[in-house]
């Protein structure tokens, strides 16, 4: 039973954990489970876990979390990373994987005198259902193998690489938003708002089972969803034009040299 140890408790960390823990807890072999450590940090999601995953249990430090597992999840804000980490003992032999945004490899190697194995990932909330790719730096067969559990994975050749789907899950509360526009105009037509949030949920919650159950590419779903001269066609012209488009790669570009830290 391999046991993995999250400093920082929070809604990733979370779905992580339930995640692993749904995937794997009906197999045979013990050895194929997981079994967690839990720091402090947010002490009631820690205690609602250890309460809810029969091998989840709460440490006493975040150093307990270090001395007790082979692998360590680093699950804290990019603001306080540094400060967690100068606490630590981390020694040699352990892996910390880092779900922290935005903190390069040399960045965190600085506060790990030992020079424990570092792997980066981007873990999305989809992981909970088991739905969820993430993206990975460097390549680790051991990662590969804990996030396949997970929905899989994509390893970026570089660190670069790894930043620009970093940016990409800035997207998330724009497409929510884009949702709220539409029902918004459905509330000026005369709609209720529960009523207008309920058909805007069904329409595209059948999207989404097109993405999870194909994989055809998504420049063809675009294709596939409107017909020459049709509604469809129509609006995605006249809104998502050249013009739009190009925003959006502004924003994206803005928002990569964020995660980099080469913004101005």
């Amino acid at each position: 039973m391999t046991t993995i140890g999250f400093i920082g408790v929070g809604e990733i960390a979370s779905a992580m954990v339930e995640g692993l823990h749904a995937a794997t807890e009906t197999v045979a072999a013990p050895e194929d489970r997981y079994s967690f450590l839990l720091s402090p940090r947010n002490a009631d999601r820690s205690a609602h876990l250890a309460a809810t995953v029969e091998t989840a249990e709460v440490c006493d430090s975040n150093q307990e979390v270090v001395d007790r597992s082979e692998l360590i999840v680093l699950a804290v804000l990019p603001q306080q990373a540094a400060a967690v980490l100068d606490e630590l003992d981390i020694p040699a032999d352990r892996t910390l994987v880092s779900a922290v945004a935005g903190m390069a490899t040399d960045r965190l190697a600085e506060h790990l005198p030992h020079s424990p194995t570092i792997v980066r990932i981007i873990p999305l909330p989809a992981v909970r259902e088991r739905k969820g790719v993430t993206a990975m730096y460097p390549a680790s067969q051991a990662i590969e193998e804990l996030l396949s559990h997970l929905g899989g994975s994509v390893t970026a050749a570089d660190e670069t690489m790894f930043s620009t789907l970093s940016a990409t899950t800035a997207t998330m509360s724009a497409h929510f938003a884009f949702l709220q526009t539409i029902t918004s105009w459905l509330v000026s037509q005369g709609w209720e708002q529960a009523d207008a949030d309920h058909f805007i949920r069904g329409q595209f919650v059948g999207l989404g089972t097109t993405l999870a159950e194909t994989d055809t590419p998504i420049a063809e779903l675009v294709a596939d969803h409107e017909t020459p001269g049709g509604l469809n066609e129509q609006l995605n012209h006249e809104w998502m034009d050249e013009a739009n488009r190009d925003r959006l790669a502004a924003a994206l570009n803005a928002v990569f040299a964020r995660v980099t830290g080469s913004a101005d």
